[in-house]
Parts: C-alpha cells; sequence; structure tokens
C-alpha cells in the first residue's frame, strides 16, 4: 500500500529507498575511514587549527554511529517490497536469497561486523588498550565488505539484469570505494611515516634554543613559586610543545653556571605563555637561585621543550594520573591539554600531599573538574591533624586507587612525585593487576648529595677546556663541572634522559644508576655526569 502511493507520486520503489539509504551508508563510511585514520597518525588538528576546536574523536564516533544506523535500515525495506521477492528471513540470512546471495551476503557480513566494531568500541575501556586497537581492525572487513556488496550488487535484484557501471548511484559507490582504497594506501605509506614523526616529536633533541622574560612570579604554595615566562618580543611563544614537557634552563650565580628543568604547568593551547613551577629545596641550587635572586622583568636562557612524559589524547582511550607534591606540574599541563580539547574519554588524578596545606593549585584542579565533566580527582593528603579534613587520609594504599578508578589494571598510568612514592605506588599498581608497560613515569631529582664509605675527595680535570676542581666527597661530576663552569648538559638530573654522557679518561667513579647507559657506553667508559662520584683521588674528564 505505501509503496504504491511512493511509485504514483514519486516514482520510488521500496527498492529505491533501500538503495539510497545503502548510498548514505556508504558516504558516512567514508567519512568515518577519513578521520579515523586521521586518528591512528596522531594528527592534532588543534595544533594546525589554532582557533578551531575540532573534535575528530567525536566525528570518529558519532559517523560510526551513523553508519551502522544506515547499515541495519539498508536491507529493511526489502521484505516490504512487491518486486524484491526477499524474505524476512534473507535480511538475517541472506545466502537463502535467490538472486546473487554471495553479493548480498557481503552486505549482511559488513553490517554484522559493524556491530563488532561499534559494541567493542563503547566497551573500549573493558580492553586492554593494545587488544582494543586490534579489534578494531576488523573495521577494515566492514568498509571491504560493504564497498564490494555496493558496487558489484545488482540495485533492482532482478533476475539476469545487467549492472551499470556508469548509473549515478554505481558512480556515487564507486568513487567511494576509490577514495578508501586511496585511504588505505595514504596509512599505509606517507601515514605510516607521519605517525612515527609524530610519535617521535616527544623524544627528539631539543630543537629550540633561546631566551624567555620572567613576566610575573606568582605563590603556588609552601616554598613553591610559579615563573611565567613570555616572549621577549611579544607575540606567542617561539616554540611548541607537547603536554608534560619540560624546559630546561642555564642558570648563572657568581662564576657558577647550572642547568635545571621544570616541568611546563599549562597546555599547548594557550601559547602567549606557559608557567614552571619551583619548589625550593633545601640546599638546592637551582630552586634557591629562582626563589631570591629572579624577579619580573629577568631574562632566562632557556632550552627545549622536550621530555618523554607527554599525553595528548591519542596515546590511550583513557588516562589515570598519580601525583605527589611538585609532581602535580606536568600532569596539571596535560590535563589542562585534555579539558581544552574536551578529551571525550574518562581522566582520574590521584593527587598526594604531605598536609592539606600542601596542596598546589587547587582551585585550578576543582575549576577543571567543574568544567570538564569526564574529569574525576581525589586529593590525599597524608597528615590531617590540625586540620578540618573530611575526605580520604594517608599514604596511598590499594583501596584508594580501586574507589576512585574503575578496570584500573586496563588503563594508562602516569606517575610523578619522589622516587620512594613513586616506587611504593608502582608496587601497589603490580598488585592491582596493571602491566608496567602501561605505567608512564617521570622524576626530576633533588639537589642533595649521596655519599658512601667508597667515595672521596678527588681532583677533577677537564682536559679539553684545562679547568680543574676540587670535588668533595659525594659531589657529582655535573655539580664538580658547574663550579668550574665546564657546560654540561642534562636535562632530567636523575640518569634516565641520557643527555648527561662524559667520558672519564682516568680514574674510577661510581654510579648510583646507569639507565641510560648502553653496553657499548660502558666499555668506552662513558658515564652519566648526574650520578657518576669519584671514588679515585684523581678523576679524568674527556671535556
Amino acid at each position: 500500500m505505501l509503496e504504491d502511493f511512493l511509485l504514483r507520486q514519486f516514482d520510488i520503489s521500496f527498492i529505491d529507498v533501500s538503495a539510497y539509504v545503502g548510498l548514505a551508508a556508504a558516504g558516512v563510511m567514508t567519512v568515518n575511514l577519513f578521520v579515523g585514520l586521521l586518528l591512528s597518525i596522531q594528527y592534532n588538528p588543534t595544533a594546525n587549527w589554532p582557533h578551531r576546536r575540532i573534535p575528530l574523536f567525536d566525528h570518529h564516533k558519532w559517523s560510526g554511529y551513523g553508519a551502522l544506523f544506515l547499515s541495519l535500515l539498508h536491507p529493511v525495506w526489502l521484505p516490504l517490497s512487491k518486486v524484491a521477492h526477499f524474505t524476512l528471513l534473507a535480511v538475517f540470512y541472506p545466502l537463502v536469497t535467490t538472486e546473487q546471495p554471495i553479493l548480498v551476503s557481503l552486505g549482511a557480513v559488513a553490517a554484522y561486523t559493524l556491530i563488532f566494531v561499534v559494541v567493542t568500541a563503547y566497551l573500549r575501556h573493558r580492553f586492554e588498550y593494545a587488544f582494543w586497537k586490534k579489534l578494531h581492525y576488523a573495521s577494515y572487513v566492514v568498509i571491504v565488505s560493504f564497498l564490494v556488496h555496493g558496487v558489484f550488487t545488482e540495485p533492482s535484484l532482478k533476475p539476469s539484469a545487467v549492472i551499470d557501471y556508469f548509473d549515478s548511484g554505481k558512480l556515487f559507490i564507486e568513487g567511494c570505494a576509490v577514495i578508501c582504497i586511496g585511504l588505505i594506501a595514504w596509512r599505509m605509506t606517507v601515514g605510516a611515516k607521519l605517525r612515527a614523526r609524530n610519535a617521535s616529536q616527544a623524544t627528539s633533541l631539543p630543537a629550540w634554543h633561546g631566551q624567555l622574560v620572567v613576566d610575573r612570579i606568582l605563590d603556588a604554595g609552601p616554598d613553591v613559586k610559579v615563573f611565567r615566562l613570555i616572549n621577549p618580543a611579544g607575540g606567542v611563544l617561539p616554540f611548541h610543545f607537547l603536554p608534560g614537557q619540560y624546559l630546561s634552563i642555564r642558570l648563572t650565580d657568581g662564576e657558577r653556571v647550572f642547568t635545571r628543568s621544570y616541568s611546563i604547568a599549562y597546555a599547548p593551547e594557550q601559547c602567549e605563555f606557559c608557567d614552571i613551577a619551583v619548589k625550593r629545596i633545601e640546599g638546592g641550587r637551582g630552586s634557591a637561585h629562582l626563589h631570591e635572586s629572579i624577579e619580573p622583568g629577568h631574562v632566562l636562557n632557556c632550552t627545549g621543550p622536550t621530555g618523554t612524559f607527554t599525553f595528548t589524547g591519542t596515546e590511550a582511550d583513557s588516562l589515570v594520573m598519580i601525583a605527589g607534591g611538585i609532581g602535580i606540574t606536568p600532569l596539571l599541563g596535560i590535563v589542562r591539554h585534555l579539558a581544552a580539547v574536551n578529551w571525550p574519554h574518562d581522566v582520574y588524578l590521584l593527587f598526594a600531599v604531605s598536609t592539606p596545606a600542601d596542596i598546589l593549585f587547587e582551585q585550578e584542579i576543582s575549576a577543571i573538574a567543574q568544567r570538564y565533566r569526564r574529569f574525576r580527582y581525589r586529593i590525599l593528603p597524608s597528615k590531617v591533624n590540625d586540620f578540618a579534613w573530611e575526605g580520604p587520609s594517608g599514604r596511598i594504599q590499594p583501596q584508594h586507587l580501586a574507589e576512585l578508578v574503575p578496570h584500573l589494571a586496563r588503563r594508562r598510568v602516569h606517575l610523578c612525585g619522589p622516587e620512594s612514592m613513586m616506587a611504593a605506588t608502582i608496587a601497589i599498581l603490580r598488585e592491582l593487576g596493571v602491566p608496567d608497560s602501561q605505567v608512564h613515569t617521570e622524576s626530576f631529582g633533588g639537589e642533595g648529595v649521596i655519599i658512601d664509605d667508597s667515595m672521596v675527595d678527588a681532583t677533577v680535570t677537564f682536559s679539553a677546556s684545562g679547568k680543574r676542581c676540587i670535588a668533595p666527597a659525594g659531589m657529582t661530576l655535573l655539580d664538580a663541572a658547574e663550579a668550574c663552569g665546564v657546560p654540561i648538559e642534562s636535562l632530567c638530573r636523575v640518569g634516565t634522559c641520557g643527555t648527561g654522557k662524559i667520558k672519564v679518561t682516568a680514574g674510577e667513579v661510581k654510579m648510583q644508576r646507569d639507565d641510560a647507559l648502553t653496553t657499548g657506553d660502558m666499555r668506552r667508559h662513558i658515564v652519566l655526569a648526574c650520578q657518576a662520584r669519584a671514588i679515585t683521588a684523581d678523576v679524568q674528564i674527556e671535556r
């Protein structure tokens, strides 16, 4: 009855309606593939279009839902048609149809596979991310099956009908097929190189060296100051950075020259300034110099940004951040970025502090939580005596993480704080089933001295510059070099970044850690300046 009306009024049958819905499904699938491939190469639209907020993931998600809806709607008109001879059973099991059963079945394969892809994407937080990515490759099966079905199926389903490949509908499907083949070929060739380049940006050596001006200094908490840095020439910053990276600042105190690294506490979307937070450490040369001697208007020599403790939103589909004290700094930059782009996945923060008085950036964190609905956080002071504190307290325990974060074992974790706190937390994460491969850490060491009975006062000679100094027992070669004005780059100062490699040509040294050294380095007597301490009275450095 309805089909007769459509034929009389519009000359359209239910078979035509089915074909138009199928064409729409093919178009939406092509758009979905394009956006998905952009996501797969870690394309960041915000970096290229800073004044446009293009939520690629939302486009990919909703185009996937749209493609599924249209794919399921595509065959339901056929049993209603008087001329198609298409039964209700054939909708679910097309092999029983008498016309082109294999080609029609490919459409069913595409629909069933698309259901699998959409459902597993919706439940992706229940899987390990790497495993879910493998499941998501079924998307290619959907595209290929549906396009082959669309190109080679005769749309009228009439016996012995000849396919007109130059029909407007066929030309549209053929165009979608050519675009999809081109996109897949691009992803396997040029896209693979772009992904490798984008992924390597976080690990590449610093490309920028220059000056920044201290615009203002803010008190962020007990012994913590925030230094806002701007371009001396005005306008935007002279570099781009990833959320979680840090700047290295070369400081001069009299004749002493030394370098310290500080995380950027802002998101890259804010390109007119960047903030670094500096906690004053007892006996710390860099933090004391910044707190006591640097004022607004000072010009600082900077290197970077650098660091691999980054998260842009393409690395995983959820993020758990655990901070201790000043370790909140890089994580604040990350959560600010995710909030700025309205990242549509779960973000959790557990912030451990000594007392409620030591909470840093509390107002900023609370404001982000109010406007960014995906973000949940909990602050955990270890001591609450003499404070009006109603929430949980104490050192981090398994229940604190389990209560805050569902399905913790399947999520990516970023951990930053004091070494002892991180070691204890890593043990808890292992106890809760989180694989080490999903835990990413960052630690900037303090500036204290480590001494054991094997370390001695030593004369350190730098052969290239001819300079010589006395290094008291326990002083690192990096500190000795800085004391006598020999520049040695060391960005992390804890032996993990590998930038502080030097060669010992005479004497012996001892290191607390050698993570960043290869076997070849050790054979050639390469050591880490920030870790090496003299155990003989004379040490000579090729510098």
